[in-house]
């Protein structure tokens, strides 16, 4: 009797052991912290490709990564609103071409001076978009919570550099993610610990 009883205690320990082994194993195997961290990796990449469309004028892309809030109505509507002017390639014309010719005493003709261009300094080139520091951040105001991302990318002109520092709240709708807003991040929220939760929570 004692001897059965010494075999069914073993036989047990023995199944005991093997289940914990396989839970062990389903861990390791099952999506935990992978989910968790393959949404992150989405949330990040939907930032910088966000603020790379945003950088270089591809409002129709822009658009369609922005929540319905963020566009303030249809994405056809956010592109009228946001995308830069057609600018036409010919030089602007001179007030002599506008109106009458002045004319010297000796009948040659005053050439006008040319008129400034209406479209302003070319624009400046910009870096590569680098996104990083993905963190939880809780709704505020018409914003929902979502995941804080901190965008940066370089600046230069033709007589300086600089580097433009944003943070970008991105929201899952079903399979998408898209951006809800966008702050920059000032010297005083770089003072701070979080800078991308301080200026996410501006509003």
């Amino acid at each position: 009797m004692k001897r059965a009883v010494t075999i069914a205690a073993a036989a047990a320990v023995t199944v005991l052991a093997a289940g914990c082994s396989s839970q062990d194993e389903g861990d390791k195997g099952g999506s935990g912290d992978g989910g968790a961290s393959d949404t992150t990796a989405a949330a990040v990449q939907a930032a910088r490709i966000y603020q790379s469309a945003v950088n270089g004028d591809d409002w129709t892309k822009a658009c369609g990564l922005r929540t319905e809030r963020y566009r303030h109505g249809s994405v056809k509507e956010c592109v009228a609103d946001n995308a830069p002017k057609t600018q036409s390639p010919e030089p602007s014309p001179t007030e002599s071409e506008e109106f009458p010719p002045l004319r010297r005493a000796d009948g040659s003709v005053v050439r006008g001076k040319p008129k400034p261009s209406a479209t302003g300094p070319d624009r400046a080139e910009t870096g590569e978009v680098k996104a990083s520091a993905p963190q939880s951040v809780p709704a505020i105001g018409d914003h929902p919570a979502g995941t804080g991302v901190r965008v940066e990318y370089t600046v230069t002109w033709p007589d300086s550099t600089t580097t433009s520092r944003k943070a970008l709240r991105v929201v899952q709708q079903g399979d998408t993610w898209l951006v809800d807003q966008s702050e920059d991040i000032a010297e005083s929220d770089e003072a701070h610990g979080n800078p991308v939760r301080d200026a996410l929570m501006r509003g």
